[in-house]
């Protein structure tokens, strides 16, 4: 029986675990959080902190394990470090400790043909504020995801205001602020790829439903995007350019980007699979093809090329349902037996107001149809 390491022990950790059970692969999870929740759904839990790398790779040789795998921005260099000492499937460490870094990404991938790349400022503190002349923008911690600590801002005052937003969000951790110009009008989209010895492969792209200003927070997303095949095809050469840059030679790929007026625009790019059910079980819904199994394929180093039908595809979304969205909150009655409902997740009677994501503990409906969205979720 293979063996995966599996660095982290969060939603994304459990999904991963379960996949791995269906394949017969034995899962192995690190993690100091006791009360996790993928704690109850991996094979071997070690209450070991992602941190103690040294004694994560001690428990990997001790038992053998034949592939390493990241779940979150948080674990991507952890775990193409233990990969690499291990000898297994990975990319270049030096690399990934700068990966999620979306300043580092900016500058890395300005120039590429087909990409267009927003104004932006790096700022360490208050004082350099002044740098910044040109409005609307929008302010980002550099290294943190789920659009937490993000702000557009009309003005310096909020400006101000944002900054501060921000450094709240980022706490003790060492990183600066990006502010970069906000991008006005078009959609948004995020493209799930999986890559295998330097070759690239875009599995699916998603339509994200974002809040807009100030914190363009995500309330839903819709499989496949409403795009072009032309179109879909500028993303994947646009993309393959992307990562080619950034050297990614091996795993998944969560990739955010924006389309105004037929021009593309990076938004970020993280080394893991995409989350609020967008890895999965959406791309697996509307393709039929198990993306989080290919992850795992491609860390034990067993991966084959995908076969996807872009024209056999079915339409699946998940509508999280809010104070942003009070619309589709009449869906958690009545609905549940309809063919296209497949997951109903109502947590909470009082409607909250998202401010960041959070796709596992807020309110939502989820659909799969072949018949396109249906009615009333358009």
């Amino acid at each position: 029986m293979k063996k995966i390491a599996i660095i982290g022990a969060g939603y994304m950790a459990r999904i991963i675990a379960e996949e791995a059970r269906k394949k017969k692969v034995k899962s192995i999870c690190f993690s100091n959080d006791l009360d996790s929740v993928a704690k109850e759904s991996v094979d071997l839990f070690c209450p070991i902190s992602i941190f103690e790398k040294d004694k994560i790779i001690d428990v990997c040789k001790s038992e053998n394990v034949n592939g390493v795998i990241a779940t979150t921005e948080l674990t991507i260099e952890i775990a193409n470090y233990v990969a690499e000492k291990l000898g297994l499937i990975t990319n270049p460490l030096d690399v990934m400790k700068k990966i999620t870094n979306k300043a580092y990404v900016r500058n890395m991938t300005n120039g590429i043909i087909g990409l267009s790349t927003p104004e932006f400022y790096l700022i360490s503190n208050e004082k350099e504020i002044d740098r910044v002349n040109k409005f609307p923008v929008i302010v980002k911690p550099t290294q943190l995801g789920g659009k937490r600590g993000i702000t557009v801002a009309n003005n310096e005052d909020e400006l101000r205001k944002a900054v501060k937003y921000a450094q709240e969000a980022i706490g003790q951790r060492e990183q600066k602020i990006i502010v970069e110009e906000f991008l006005n009008g078009g959609n948004e989209y995020s493209v799930e790829g999986l890559s295998f010895g330097g070759k690239h492969y875009i599995i699916q792209v998603t339509e994200k439903i974002s809040s807009g200003a100030p914190h363009c927070v995500e309330l839903g997303h819709r499989q496949p995007a409403n795009i072009s095949s032309e179109m879909r095809k500028r993303i994947e050469k646009v993309l393959t350019g992307v990562f080619d840059r950034l050297q990614l030679k091996n795993g998944a790929s969560h990739t955010e980007i924006k389309i105004i007026d037929n021009r593309i625009y990076l938004i970020e790019i993280n080394f893991r699979p995409g989350g609020d059910h967008i890895a999965s079980p959406l791309t697996e819904l509307s393709t039929g093809y198990s993306y989080i199994g290919g992850a795992i394929d491609i860390a034990l180093g067993c991966f084959e090329k995908p076969h996807i039908e872009q024209n056999k595809q079915k339409y699946a979304g998940v509508l999280f349902v809010t104070k942003q969205t009070k619309k589709y909150e009449k869906f958690f009655n009545g609905y549940e037996n309809e063919e296209w409902m497949y997951k109903i997740n109502h947590v909470s009677e009082e409607l909250q107001d998202i401010t960041h994501n959070d796709g596992f503990n807020t309110n939502y409906i989820m659909y799969c149809s072949e018949k396109g969205i249906p009615k009333g979720l358009e």
